[in-house]
């Protein structure tokens, strides 16, 4: 995700977007995986979420009993907006604006590093791949591991849709967002163009347009990046089914990686 990505309009619109979003189901599963495959108490489990939106996993987590928490984005206005939300529910919970490439601007080691919603299918360049696995590696503690999800290029392509609309409204206020999505097949990269409308009151407040680059990645892709970079593929499963096998047909994948 490059540093220049504007996504200050889109983060004052983000928890309507998604606010059924399953963030609860979402962090007992990756509390579930913690477990499994990181020997470690709960409590004294430190956990870093890169590209952590407005902080509601991290919110979740803390429910769930974790309580060495950070949280990292590349946009300012969603880290105000955590903040915000910090101190509304006084969370102890420290939060960066690095994004995963200035993410080794971040000092203390972790013993789980998390990177949820597909963000790191925003990282278009092997440079910027390889900037991200290399802070992460070097974040962990020895042994640490690595979670995060990613869409798989074999259901991309066969089951993308080129347009969508998504509608969500909540009290008086109502966002209306059109999703049209092209592929280049040569360069595994899709491009999405987000027209939004918000309504409050019966009244047009905003309309804009954003454009999102992303990459979708191949199993073998994901195995070679990771171990060309100092991690070993513990778990794979589709997203929120740790006990399923991965078919072609599963959009996201979730991954455990563990330091060596």
């Amino acid at each position: 995700m490059s540093d220049n990505f504007q996504f200050d309009v889109y983060a004052a619109f983000y928890d309507l977007l998604y606010k059924d979003k399953d963030y609860k189901g979402e962090s007992d599963y990756i509390d579930t995986l913690i477990q499994k495959f990181l020997n470690k108490e709960k409590r004294k489990t430190s956990l870093l979420d890169l590209a952590c939106g407005t902080g509601k996993h991290l919110f979740e987590l803390e429910a769930n009993g974790y309580a060495m928490l950070s949280g990292s984005d590349i946009s300012k206005s969603m880290i105000e907006i955590a903040n915000k939300n910090k101190k509304a529910n006084s969370k102890d919970i420290t939060f960066y604006d690095y994004s995963f490439q200035e993410s080794n601007k971040i000092s203390q080691k972790f013993d789980v590093v998390i990177s949820m919603f597909s963000a790191m299918n925003y990282l278009t360049s092997y440079a910027d791949q390889s900037k991200t696995l290399f802070n992460i590696h070097t974040l962990l503690n020895h042994e640490g591991i690595f979670i995060f999800d990613y869409w798989n290029g074999c259901a991309v392509t066969e089951s993308y849709s080129p347009v969508k609309v998504l509608k969500k409204k909540q009290d008086d206020a109502e966002i209306i967002r059109i999703s049209e999505t092209t592929l280049d097949l040569i360069s595994q990269s899709a491009t999405v163009k987000f027209t939004c409308n918000f309504i409050k009151s019966n009244q047009r407040l905003a309309d804009f347009v954003e454009t999102h680059y992303l990459h979708y990645y191949y199993f073998s892709e994901i195995r070679n990046l990771l171990a060309s970079h100092g991690f070993e593929i513990l778990h794979i499963s589709p997203f929120m089914h740790m006990e399923k096998p991965v078919t072609p047909q599963e959009w996201n994948i979730s991954i455990v990686a563990k330091k060596i």
